[in-house]
């Protein structure tokens, strides 16, 4: 096609989107007047993002991005990350065991001890690599973008599925000011209730020197209920509390240094209260019971979870004639102690709990072109240095709860085992004659080292007033080292005697050094001052990880995962600023997938195996649109859309569970199976109504969410979840004089029973179901 056909062609295309605008809008829709008078409403507020690395407005950035200001997240009800699938079409955000699994576009990891997730999470700048506690309570933030698609060049490594950048607020030099809100709910199921408090300051202490202190607190009573047959009746409190403290400074006009410290703290259940609702053959065999999905459960083994993260990064800004100059440094510390009931039966079976444990240091130069830098009229650039050096481990106990038939095991429990170590192949001999009188425990330790390093560059050139084409590329280099993999027995005074050593006894390499170039190439468009068009296509890398976690089987290798992308997309919005329209479609290749297997049975409890490949073809928009502006004050419809065709187009022997019986199973072929939590289509839709009162305004949002079902394992059945729909609405009305803002909110209120994510195993189908309707009041109120 000529250049000049595809012009006329998207001018076209630009001109319907305008047609559109004027027959819901009229020509009201075009006037900067009613932009001064009409845009009040929330969820209209243009949001500036950094998904290029500098701040720009979303419409402007060649990259499908959902960007929600602060004010927006308030506005839509969205107070917690789990929350952004609701309004996030295409995004499925679980949580298992503490731990966030995150699909994007039909690219995702459901791999969550020693592998890293694939769609990547930013808070400030800095990556946080392990995906435990990151489903926690957001505090107080600025903004949220959600980068679709690979983000390899900018945002690096293990970002195949994209990336989730939140960013809190900054210390500003101008003025003292805060807020405190608060927030009362009740679930209708159990009569449980729930409390949120937020508390945030600003204090410029001079004119160069401010600080900042947010903190929250979530109190929640469990929704979910014992019956009586179960070992705990008593349910503790969902803890969730934080801080975060930033100091800023400002040197010359030309350098600033800002030091921060985050500490946040959940304990509790968290995800891992999930009954069995598709107890295995061996379960039942064993007692198991199956449980419905009705907000009732029955365990045998004692649960709970303490997930503690310190975060300390810092940030150095110089402002020079050339060029700036960006430097963030980060040190976390995450530690997840849980334990959790692995049947999720009645039945006296097995439990497991993984204290898990990291340490990670990062540190980011980027190189950032400005206005007064060489070619600044038609080159803008980007280049930069990144390291990362982690420490990764985890020191697990997998408890068979049995002892011979009439005989106490553990937690007083009986229940027959040999059977079950009869089925792990080799256990018998490498255990030799073992008592199983008090039921047997195993240990199993697992720690990994990570160095990598990448340089990264993107430039963008302008060639006109309607074209220009962006380029960029990073090199990285990997290495990962096995540092502890053995399994043994738990002594009754807590030791454990190592039976194999795997890291230092086994055969198997415990060293893996990668390589990997990620280019990109887009191309933008803007035949129209309010349309943008780009096209790109970019390649992204997720690293490879060892299996540590071995029974029966020395050290493997999981491989790491190759993407290759495509996509054409559109942004208009018009000129007043009433209709905002962004569209794309895509394709999107992964070789190599890392794919999870939780499995006794397969002599290991977690276990990571490459498939071959999957292509995930797809469409989505997203608009927001003032409705009838002349005739009505307000009135904004915002709705989007996602279609995903995800298959696995070269799946052979893979691994699962058998339908009928529950069995663990090699040798499978998954190939033309659909992608995992990868729904063909999500979508929603919200209508918010903005009153303006002699107090202030009144907004009135009513929305929803469908989402049409996915798999949770690759054989699908009976691993899925169902199609389902949420409906929410709330009232929230504010006094401006006051700077008081009342929130009624209402969730969930077509009592929708869905779960937060699914963990299938040896024993069957363990759900942990998100919550039920629920009603709530907050009061916020801004100085």
């Amino acid at each position: 096609m000529s250049t000049a056909n595809f012009r006329a062609l998207v001018r076209v295309c630009s001109l319907s989107l305008a047609a559109m605008a004027v027959l819901l809008h009229g020509d009201a829709a075009f006037s900067a007047d009613v932009v001064e008078t009409k845009r009040k409403n929330r969820l209209l507020e243009e949001v500036v993002v950094t998904a290029q690395k500098r701040e720009e407005n979303a419409q402007d950035v060649p990259v499908s991005v959902l960007a929600l200001s602060g004010d927006m997240l308030e506005a839509m009800g969205v107070d917690d990350p789990s929350d952004l699938q609701a309004v996030t079409p295409g995004l499925t955000y679980g949580s298992a065991t503490g731990f966030a699994i995150v699909y994007l576009r039909g690219v995702g990891s459901d791999a969550f001890l020693m592998a890293d997730p694939s769609v990547a999470t930013y808070i400030d700048g800095i990556y946080y690599p392990f995906a435990s506690g990151l489903a926690q309570s957001f505090g107080k933030v600025e903004r949220i973008e959600v980068l679709k698609g690979p983000q390899g060049t900018l945002f690096g490594r293990n970002t195949t599925g994209g990336a989730i950048s939140i960013t809190t607020e900054t210390p500003s030099f101008d003025e003292m000011h805060g807020s405190v809100s608060y927030t009362y709910g009740h679930y209708e199921e159990n009569g449980a209730d729930f409390q949120k408090a937020r508390a945030n300051i600003n204090i410029p202490f001079t004119s160069n020197l401010a600080a900042t202190l947010a903190v929250f607190s979530d109190t929640a009573e469990q929704y979910m209920r014992f019956d009586e047959e179960s070992i705990q009746q008593h349910s503790p409190d969902e803890i969730a509390q934080g801080y975060r403290f930033k100091i800023k400074a400002s040197f010359a006009e030309k350098f600033d240094l800002m030091l921060a410290a985050v500490g946040v703290e959940q304990s509790g259940f968290n995800t891992a209260l999930a009954p069995n609702t598709g107890p295995s053959d061996l379960a039942v065999l064993l007692g198991a019971e199956k449980q419905d999905r009705d907000y009732s459960v029955s365990v045998n083994a004692p649960i709970n979870f303490d997930i503690d993260s310190e975060v300390y990064f810092a940030e150095f800004n110089a402002y020079l004639d050339a060029l700036d100059i960006k430097l963030l440094v980060s040190d976390q510390y995450i530690n997840n102690l849980g334990k959790t009931d692995f049947d999720g039966s009645n039945a006296p079976i097995a439990y497991f709990g993984a204290p898990v444990y990291s340490d990670v240091k990062t540190a980011e130069l980027q190189l950032l072109s400005n206005e007064n830098s060489w070619g600044a009229g038609w080159l803008q650039w980007v280049a930069g240095l990144y390291y990362i050096d982690s420490v990764a481990g985890v020191s697990a106990e997998l408890a068979l709860l049995g002892g011979e038939t009439g005989q106490a095991g553990l937690f007083g429990l009986s229940v027959p085992v040999d059977d079950i170590i009869s089925l792990v192949p080799g256990l018998t001999e490498i255990l030799g004659p073992v008592p199983l009188a008090g039921g047997l425990s195993l240990h199993l330790e697992g720690e990994l080292a990570t160095e990598s390093s990448a340089a990264f560059a993107q430039t963008t050139f302008t060639f006109n007033e309607w074209s220009e084409m962006s380029l960029g590329a990073r090199y990285q280099r990997e290495s990962r080292h096995v540092l502890q993999s053995s399994f043994g027995l738990t002594n009754g005074d807590g030791s454990y005697t190592t039976a194999i050593d795997w890291a230092s006894g086994g055969a198997t390499p415990t060293t893996a050094d990668s390589t990997n170039f990620s280019p990109k190439i887009s191309f933008n468009f803007y035949p129209l001052d309010d349309t943008m068009v780009y096209v790109s296509a970019q390649k992204a890398y997720k690293s490879g990880t060892f299996n540590t976690f071995n029974i029966n089987s020395d050290i493997d290798y999981a491989g790491p995962e190759d993407v290759t992308a495509y996509e054409l997309g559109l942004k208009y919005t018009s000129s007043g600023g009433n209709l905002r329209v962004n569209t794309a479609i895509f394709e999107t290749t992964v070789d190599d997938i890392q794919v999870q297997v939780v499995s006794l049975l397969a002599g290991g409890t977690v276990r990571l195996e490459n498939a071959g490949s999957a292509r995930i073809r797809g469409a989505e928009v997203d608009a927001t649109i003032m409705l009838f502006p002349a005739l009505v004050d307000d009135f904004i419809l915002a709705f989007g859309g996602a279609y995903l065709d995800g298959v696995y187009t070269d799946y052979k022997d893979g691994t699962g569970f058998n339908e009928s019986t529950g069995l663990y199973e090699e040798g499978q072929d998954f190939t033309g199976k659909p992608v995992v939590r990868t729904p063909e289509f999500s979508g929603t839709i919200a209508l918010s109504k903005m009153v303006n009162t002699e107090l202030g305004p009144l907004d009135l949002t009513v929305d929803g969410y469908y989402n049409s079902g996915y798999s949770y394992l690759a054989q699908g059945d009976p691993f899925k979840e169902a199609e389902y729909y949420l409906v929410n609405a709330r009232i929230s009305y504010l006094l401006e004089d006051l700077g008081l803002r009342f929130t009624l909110s209402g969730k969930n209120l077509a009592d929708t029973i869905h779960a937060y994510s699914q963990f299938p195993n040896d024993f069957g189908r363990l759900e942990a179901l998100a919550p039920p309707k629920s009603y709530s009041v907050s009061v916020a109120w801004e100085m």
